[in-house]
């Protein structure tokens, strides 16, 4: 059985409990597969990025009209629905292309486009990233209202029609390693932890400047041992991939 998101997000989360750590988002207009059922939560996997954890049956919507979509590039757009209730659509998301008059259909629900945030001009995974400067650490995030690492990575890289897993120490495994920085380039992912794990990763702006989200989506100086903060290293670099 398929369920679609027709809410901002809906929290991922590790165990069957509000309790329990949410370990990503779900999308307005992304879908999933429900793979098994127990008490008021569903265990799904993401069709997007094959993660997979539970939801709320509450949130559940079924899949009942597949339509192309396409990937909403603005930081995000405000639409209205059938009972003229405001939603939030962040950048990743996915409807269906809007009539001239802005409503679109989705899953046989009508919504009005009424108001955009700025565009993301496609220049590059580099300058797209910049539009998120100062969005909040949130642990699992995966919007401008709060993105982790890996969650940043992923949807400036899926705005920009790549599609990327959605964990840093999954990320790591797909891609061309790059030796060094200094023959990376501008938009390639920078991996960091310890000898043990991958725990972090940043989109490349230069061999000296990489943005990332730690506290909050910025951009810190760079080189070969790693991110650092004055004469404080505070990652350590373990990769490069360009994907």
């Amino acid at each position: 059985m398929q369920g679609i998101v027709l809410k901002s997000q809906i929290p991922l989360r590790a165990d069957k409990s509000h309790r329990s750590e949410m370990v990503s988002q779900i999308l307005f207009g992304e879908t999933y597969t429900i793979l098994d059922k127990m008490d008021d939560w569903l265990l799904i996997k993401t069709n997007y990025d094959n993660y997979i954890g539970w939801i709320d049956n509450i949130s559940y919507e079924e899949l009942n009209s597949e339509q192309k979509t396409f990937i909403i590039r603005n930081k995000y757009i405000k639409a209205l629905d059938r009972n003229n209730l405001e939603i939030i659509i962040p950048a990743g998301s996915a409807i269906t292309e809007p009539n001239s008059d802005n409503f679109f259909v989705i899953n046989n629900n009508i919504y009005k486009i009424s108001d955009y945030c700025e565009l993301i001009k496609k220049t590059s995974i580099a300058e797209s990233a910049k539009y998120f400067l100062n969005s909040p650490y949130f642990w699992g995030g995966r919007t401008f209202m709060g993105f982790d690492c890996s969650g940043f990575a992923q949807i400036i890289y899926k705005i920009n029609n790549i599609n990327i897993p959605r964990d840093a120490s999954e990320q790591i495994k797909h891609g061309n390693a790059i030796p060094i920085i200094q023959e990376a380039h501008e938009g390639d992912l920078v991996f960091f932890g310890n000898e043990e794990s991958i725990n972090h990763v940043g989109i490349l702006l230069s061999s000296e400047k990489v943005i990332h989200c730690s506290g909050e989506v910025k951009i810190d100086y760079i080189d070969n041992t790693g991110i650092f903060n004055g004469k404080k290293y505070t990652h350590f670099l373990r990769g490069i991939k360009s994907y």
